[in-house]
């Protein structure tokens, strides 16, 4: 540990609900998968730079391991998780032009918003939004060992040793493999949906791309609704209390997601928030 963890105080409650709305989720919902475009000419977002951020300790770090979260296995859960790192994917989402909450329900589907987590099978995945070795090269990313494989076990079992190894501390991990860093991995997942919808013209069919699989558009845009929903979001708070008001320090669930925004700026977000856009052209 470079610093003794310490609480935040004063950090403004900045959180809101998410920013798209249930309509919008909708409207992707609808979109017609039979509607496929094959784009020949389009930007190459894997020629865009890892944007050049590291760790450094701009906010002190807060002692929240009293915080009290619903199981992952719960979509309440992943939310609660995956929300802490929600300035950084909607500024990645704004500066390719991704639809709101899109990335954030890809953190729910892969990471459940733990970025130590890495794919269960060990197969080399990493990431809040999981990438195989061979993606991540390819978008620039510096990996634990080198590796374009596809799926690399030997990969897989050095990371988990690795993470085992420095008992969790994101802010040491984050030195061995790009896709730890918040910031550089969901810029790199980013880029990488950006240029699967600039080839396919459809943010589902860029979905199931990304991962390989039909369903997983699917299961990302659920995600989505529920991020968009008042209503369950408010249930996600309300849980969020209902674990937390036993200690007098306890603070709300907008409070705990504001923490780790001011946090996230230990990883560069406030250097990454002044690059350059270089959004899709919408479709």
């Amino acid at each position: 540990m470079r610093k003794g963890a310490r609480t935040i105080a004063g950090v403004m409650a900045a959180l809101l609900l998410a920013n798209s709305s249930a309509a919008e989720a909708k409207h992707l919902k609808r979109a017609p998968h039979a509607h496929v475009v094959y784009h020949t000419s389009h930007n190459d977002y894997s020629k865009i730079p890892v944007p050049a951020v590291g760790y450094q300790e701009v906010v002190p770090e807060a002692n929240l391991k009293l915080v009290q979260l619903a199981s992952n296995d719960t979509d309440i859960g992943r939310i609660q998780r995956a929300y802490r790192w929600r300035n950084i994917a909607d500024a990645v989402s704004e500066r390719y032009g991704i639809p709101s909450n899109i990335l954030l329900g890809m953190i729910c589907v892969e990471s459940e918003g733990d970025p130590t987590q890495p794919n269960a099978g060990d197969d080399g995945g990493l990431g809040l939004i999981h990438m195989q070795p061979s993606t991540a090269s390819k978008y620039g990313l510096h990996l634990i060992t080198p590796s374009k494989k596809l799926r690399d076990k030997q990969q897989g079992r050095e990371v988990r040793a690795t993470i085992h190894r420095e008992h969790l501390n994101l802010k040491e991990l984050v030195d061995y493999d790009d896709r730890l860093h918040p910031v550089k991995n969901l810029d790199a997942a980013g880029r990488m949906i950006a240029d699967l919808y600039q080839r396919r013209g459809s943010w589902r069919v860029a979905l199931e791309r990304f991962a390989g699989r039909s369903d997983y558009d699917s299961h990302v845009m659920r995600y989505v609704t529920l991020l968009g929903s008042t209503q369950f979001m408010t249930s996600v708070a309300s849980d969020f209390h209902g674990r937390n008001n036993g200690f007098a320090t306890a603070p709300t669930f907008d409070r705990y997601a504001g923490i780790f925004f001011e946090l996230n700026r230990n990883y560069g977000f406030d250097t990454y928030k002044k690059l350059p856009p270089a959004k899709v052209n919408q479709r």
